[in-house]
């Protein structure tokens, strides 16, 4: 009985957490692209891929934490039933609200969802940006690895790893975008600031 009720509690966590997630980025999106008159997404395979991988690793995580059935379906790891890594997913999961919170906030108007080759937008390297070159996909990552420590079977872990190896790629598109762009500037920038944090 107690099982049922932690699950419970945990899913309550991850639908609460997910909704304030994406209504931060619903509200920038809709906010930027109404003062740009312009459509602020990207349309490449990187950021496609990322999105439907994003939606299939959070419908897993959250149907996983609420049916304990298709948890077990998906086998789950019992290394990860320590309290201890509950403990840390959730301070994750406020970590990744921090994060983005504060990427959306610092990015102004040069916010994009992917890259947008024939726009050109002001290089950021103030505030968060001065610790990470890519907060916001840092949240990300972030999240998964919250998502791997909170509902721990195979098929999230996977989901997860695949997400953050397409975030990786979003990234890597990105910096040849913004080296073609900013030149040295962005070269200097990159010098100075780890692409994550300390990474």
């Amino acid at each position: 009985m107690q099982h049922i009720v932690c699950v419970s509690n945990m899913s309550l966590i991850l639908i609460v957490h997910i909704i304030l997630f994406e209504i931060m980025f619903f509200i920038k999106s809709i906010l930027l692209s109404n003062k740009l008159k312009i459509s602020i997404r990207g349309k490449n395979k990187e950021a496609i891929t990322s999105i439907v991988l994003f939606f299939i690793t959070i419908s897993v995580t959250i149907l996983s934490s609420i049916f304990e059935k298709l948890h077990n379906v998906f086998y789950p790891i019992s290394f990860f039933s320590n309290p201890l890594f509950n403990v840390i997913g959730i301070c994750l999961l406020v970590l990744n609200i921090l994060i983005s919170c504060l990427a959306l906030i610092n990015m102004k108007e040069s916010w994009r969802i992917g890259v947008k080759e024939e726009e050109k937008t002001e290089l950021i390297t103030t505030g968060i940006f001065g610790l990470s070159r890519n907060p916001y996909f840092l949240s990300y990552i972030v999240l998964f690895i919250a998502y791997i420590l909170l509902v721990s079977n195979v098929a999230v872990i996977i989901f997860s790893i695949l997400s953050i190896i397409s975030i990786h790629k979003m990234i890597l598109k990105e910096e040849l975008f913004l080296e073609s762009l900013h030149g040295n500037k962005y070269l200097d920038y990159k010098g100075k600031v780890a692409r994550y944090f300390l990474i």
